[in-house]
C-alpha cells in the first residue's frame, strides 16, 4: 500500500522540524575534543530516526528522495565533524570554519529545506499545505537565528544547559579526549601506568629507542673518526686502523641508560583518518540505499 498523502505530509513537517532542531543543536556543540560526547549522542539520534522509519518506507513504497532526505540531519553532523577534524589536524582556526555554524547552522538548514521543497513540488497533491508548513518552520527559525547572531546569543544558554555538565562534558583526562589527541601533535602521556603489562611494553619501547639512539651516536662517531683519519693520512701519508666499538650483546648497556625517551611511538589511524572513514561509510550507505530502491 503506497504511503498516504496525510502521512507523507506529517513526516515532511516532522523532518523540517528535525532539520531545524539539528541546526540549532550543532551551533551549541562545543569544539572538539570537549564536544565529542555530545556529538556522539546527537549522531546516534539522527541515525536512529531514519532507521525507525525504514520498514514503513519499504512497505509503503515511499519515494527514494523522500527516504534519503531523512538522513540529512546525520549528514549535517558529519560535515561538522569533518570541519572540526580539519581544525585539529591542520593549522586552520575555528574562525575559518565557523561559517557552517553561522546563525544556528542556517546555511545547511536552508539546503535541507530547499531539497524538501523540491520534493514537494514533484507531488501534485498537497503542495500548498506542505509548502505552508515548511515556511512556517523556516521563517521563524531564520528570524530567531539572525536575531541570535547579531544580538543576544541564545545558543550559549542552551549550551550551558545541555552540554556544560559533568555527564556530557569530556574532560582533558577522558578517554575520548585522549583518543582524539592521538596523532594531532598533542603531548604524550609518559607517566607510569598502573597496568603492569602496559608498563612492560613501554619499557620495551624505551629500550628499543635507546638502542636506536646509541646506534645512531655510534655511526656518527665512526663518521667523525673517518673524517679525522682522512685528514691525518693526507698530511702524513700514513693510515690508521679505526676500531669500531662493539656492544656486549647482553643488553646491559641499554638497561643502564637512565634517560627517558622524548615521546613514545604511536600506532593505528589518526583522528582525521577516522573521520574520513565515517564519511565514506555514510556515503556508501546512501549509495546502497539508492541502488536497492532504484
Amino acid at each position: 500500500m503506497p504511503l498516504k498523502h496525510f502521512t507523507e505530509t506529517f513526516l515532511i513537517v516532522v523532518l523540517g522540524a528535525v532539520i531545524a532542531l539539528t541546526g540549532l543543536l550543532i551551533a551549541t556543540l562545543p569544539s572538539l575534543p570537549h564536544g565529542a560526547l555530545p556529538w556522539v549522542v546527537l549522531f546516534i539520534l539522527s541515525v536512529a530516526y531514519p532507521l525507525s522509519l525504514h520498514s514503513m518506507f519499504q512497505k509503503r513504497r515511499a519515494d527514494n528522495l523522500f527516504r534519503n532526505l531523512h538522513w540529512f540531519p546525520a549528514g549535517m553532523l558529519l560535515v561538522w565533524l569533518l570541519l572540526q577534524g580539519i581544525v585539529l589536524g591542520t593549522t586552520l582556526h575555528l574562525e575559518q570554519v565557523s561559517w557552517f555554524t553561522w546563525a544556528w547552522t542556517l546555511p545547511a538548514v536552508i539546503v535541507g529545506f530547499v531539497m524538501m521543497i523540491m520534493f514537494c513540488l514533484k507531488v501534485i497533491r498537497r503542495r500548498v499545505p506542505r509548502l505552508s508548513f515548511l515556511a512556517g518552520i523556516l521563517v521563524p527559525f531564520t528570524a530567531l537565528a539572525l536575531v541570535s547572531e547579531y544580538g543576544p546569543h541564545f545558543e550559549k544558554d542552551i549550551t550551558a544547559m545541555m552540554w556544560d555538565n559533568s555527564v556530557m562534558k569530556s574532560s582533558d583526562t577522558s578517554f575520548l579526549t585522549a583518543w582524539m589527541k592521538t596523532g594531532t601533535g598533542a603531548e604524550k602521556n609518559l607517566e607510569p601506568s598502573e597496568n603492569k603489562a602496559e608498563e612492560e611494553w613501554r619499557e620495551h619501547l624505551r629500550m628499543q629507542q635507546r638502542r636506536e639512539e646509541r646506534i645512531a651516536n655510534r655511526l656518527d662517531g665512526i663518521d667523525s673518526s673517518l673524517s679525522q683519519s682522512s685528514d691525518i693520512s693526507s698530511s702524513s701519508n700514513s693510515s690508521e686502523e679505526i676500531q669500531q666499538p662493539m656492544l656486549s650483546g647482553t643488553g646491559e648497556e641499554l638497561r643502564n641508560v637512565g634517560t627517558m625517551p622524548g615521546h613514545l611511538p604511536s600506532s593505528g589511524f589518526g583522528w582525521n583518518m577516522i573521520i574520513i572513514t565515517m564519511i565514506a561509510a555514510y556515503s556508501a550507505t546512501l549509495h546502497k540505499s539508492f541502488k536497492k530502491t532504484a
